[in-house]
This record gives structure tokens, C-alpha cells and sequence, in this order.
């Protein structure tokens, strides 16, 4: 691995604390845990992180108050997991500093495509993922993306280098058992490819793999394993 990403997770249930740390360990991250907001602001004050994942519901202080207070001490990448969500939640999270809004229950595939996208976001100069306007900030350009475009990249981009069938995609992006999954994903990466075709040397490329399905080669190596 060329480097070794630090994150913070803060949520007060020990057993989501251990699952996601676990999962996200045996990709190549390095994990410090919190169960309060106290607990958190100590860490941060000791150590820096490249990805903080916040829970709204802590015993001593909100979510949204607590990254207020994480935005004065760091500029890293802050993704809430949360069982709240409305709209108004999830507005509330971006506007208090966040950078993404998950709701539980969510597949650990979900959470670390997300924070591989958060961690390389702030990596890479010039490229930016904007979630709440769902579009692409590539220097002094701006690429919209549809909803499912969206979410399809962001897998991409979490599962760099690694071969995904069509039907994996098809299951993870659409969630859902209706049929000809292959065509419905061929007419989503057809597209995501003309919008990305003239920032490739910025932030990578989609490749078709004969007989196999579809691998996104980034522009920059991070050695991290989803």
C-alpha cells in the first residue's frame, strides 16, 4: 500500500463501531473510534484524520454540533451515518460542514465505496464530488450527473482497478430484480463515459473488460483495497 488512510468513526453503539471498523481495517485503513463527542474532540486534538464518520445521535452533544466544532480544528472530509432521515436532516448535516449523509441500515460496500470517494477527493487537485448538487467540480468545469450516473460513478470510483460485472452493478445501483440488467448498465456507463471523456487525465477513465464487465482505472494510485 502507498498510504495508509487515517479515519475517526464516532458513533455511541459499540457494535457498529466494531463492524464497520473490521471491514474497513481489512481495506487498508487505519481506524480510531469514538462512542461520545467528547471522546471525538480529544482524538482530534491529538491526531489528524483523512475521513471522519459521524453519527447524529451521541450522548453528550448532537452530530450536527459536533461537526460544527470538527470544522474549527479540520478541513478532512466528514461523512454522516444516521437513522434520521429527512430531507431536513440531511440538509441540516451538509450545511453544518459534511461532506456526505448516509442512512442506516447501509451495506459496508456502500460505506467504504463513500469514504474511498471522500478520502480521494481530497487527494486529488482540481477534482471535486459535489453530493448535495450531485455534479462534478473538475477545475473550472462542472459536470451534472443524473442521479443514477451519480451513484454508478461514485461505486466506480470506490472500486477502482477492480473488475465489476454487470450484474453487480446492476444489484448495488438499482437494487432491484427486474430483468436485463446488462443493457440497463451498458446505457449508464455509455453515458458517464461522454461526460468524463475530455477530464480523463484528471481523474481516470472506465474500461470495459471483454466478457467480464467494467473496471475505473484512476488517474493516481492510492493502494487502497474496497
Amino acid at each position: 500500500m502507498e498510504h495508509s488512510y487515517r479515519l475517526l468513526a464516532v458513533d455511541d453503539e459499540p457494535d457498529i463501531l466494531r463492524t464497520n471498523r473490521k471491514y474497513l481495517e481489512a481495506r487498508g485503513y487505519q481506524v480510531d473510534t469514538a462512542v461520545c463527542a467528547a471522546d471525538a474532540l480529544e482524538l482530534l486534538g491529538r491526531q489528524g484524520y483523512d475521513c471522519i464518520l459521524l453519527d447524529v445521535l451521541l450522548p453528550d452533544m448532537n452530530g450536527f454540533e459536533l461537526c460544527e466544532a470538527v470544522r474549527s480544528l479540520t478541513s478532512a472530509p466528514i461523512l454522516f451515518l444516521s437513522c434520521m432521515d429527512d430531507e431536513a436532516d440531511k440538509i441540516k448535516g451538509l450545511m453544518a460542514g459534511g461532506d456526505d449523509y448516509i442512512t442506516k441500515p447501509y451495506s459496508l460496500k456502500e460505506l467504504a465505496a463513500r469514504v474511498y470517494a471522500q478520502v480521494r477527493r481530497s487527494s486529488m487537485k482540481g477534482f471535486v464530488i459535489d453530493h448535495q448538487n450531485q455534479l462534478l467540480r473538475i477545475d473550472n468545469r462542472i459536470i451534472p450527473l443524473a442521479q443514477k450516473e451519480f451513484e454508478l460513478f461514485l461505486f466506480l470510483l470506490g472500486n477502482s482497478d477492480r473488475i465489476l460485472s454487470a450484474a453487480e452493478l446492476y444489484h448495488e445501483i438499482w437494487r432491484t430484480g427486474k430483468p436485463d440488467p446488462a443493457n440497463t448498465v451498458a446505457v449508464h456507463i455509455t453515458r458517464l463515459r461522454h461526460k468524463l471523456e475530455e477530464s480523463e487525465s484528471v481523474i481516470g477513465r472506465i474500461e470495459t473488460v471483454r466478457g467480464e464487465g467494467y473496471r475505473f482505472l484512476p488517474k493516481s494510485e492510492t493502494g487502497i483495497r474496497l
